[in-house]
């Protein structure tokens, strides 16, 4: 399941929730002021690349 990121219109607050794809947009309440006044929010993310495999560093 992803994390999604979301803010609230409301307080400002920015939290994090764990929720299936299907959920994403499903009507949720800020964790501070319970507003349902909620965004998700771009977030950015990495992928994993841990380097050192064969032939990492050269160049041919």
């Amino acid at each position: 399941m992803p994390i999604y990121e979301y803010s609230c219109q409301e307080c400002g607050m920015r939290f994090e929730l764990l929720r299936s794809f299907q959920d994403s947009d499903a009507g949720i309440l800020c964790p501070e002021c319970e507003s349902a006044r909620i965004e998700r929010v771009l977030s950015a993310f990495s992928t994993g690349g841990c380097g050192g495999g064969a032939g990492a560093g050269r160049f041919t």
